[in-house]
């Protein structure tokens, strides 16, 4: 158990460490990566909700330490974020597809950055002449560049956990033999 723990944080703090040093850092579009979204997706996915909420703060707790934003604007927008995301697992989502990954990446990516603009945009400085985000054209264009990053990153992160272990399906739908299937006939 303590290997577990121990291994967990090592993680979440390398995971966190890299986002903030070197993603952040990157040219064009590439720095609109969030590679802590996409790895708690497939935490969630594979772990469960227990373990993906605590990747959420404890990856959360890091970003805020980091950040010039006051404490837990992005521990509570991961651990709501993951939450919401669990709904949707739950209750939509009903197999470990690429398909299902990429809904889920698209959803966790738009409902995260709703949350943190929303936060960003009511601890803006007194005084200071800012929009509502929602009517901003280039929000929507960041937003839609931050899901396409993302949704690349969980393609190659779908596939390197697919080629690592056998939890995880390709395809959508499988086909099933139906015509070589007899009714059983009780008697």
């Amino acid at each position: 158990m303590y290997r577990k723990t121990i291994t967990n944080t090592f993680l979440i703090i390398a995971l966190s460490a890299v986002q903030l040093s070197f993603i952040s850092s990157l040219p064009g579009y590439l720095n609109d990566l969030n590679l802590i979204l996409v790895v708690l997706v497939f935490v969630l996915g594979l772990g469960g909700l227990n373990q993906a909420l605590w990747w959420a703060v404890g990856a959360g707790v890091l970003l805020d330490i980091f950040s010039f934003y006051p404490f837990g604007v992005f521990l509570i927008g991961l651990s709501l974020s993951v939450m919401a995301v669990n709904l949707l697992l739950t209750n939509f989502f009903t197999n470990r597809s690429l398909y299902s990954f990429f809904g889920l990446t698209i959803f966790f990516t738009l409902f995260y950055n709703l949350i943190l603009n929303t936060f960003f945009y009511f601890l803006s400085p007194v005084g200071a002449e800012t929009a509502l985000f929602v009517f901003d054209v280039k929000f929507w264009t960041n937003l839609f560049a931050r899901v396409a990053v993302n949704m690349a990153a969980a393609l190659i992160v779908f596939y390197i956990v697919n080629f690592a272990g056998n939890k995880l399906k390709p395809a959508f739908l499988e086909k099933q033999g139906i015509k070589n299937q007899r009714p059983k006939i009780s008697v």
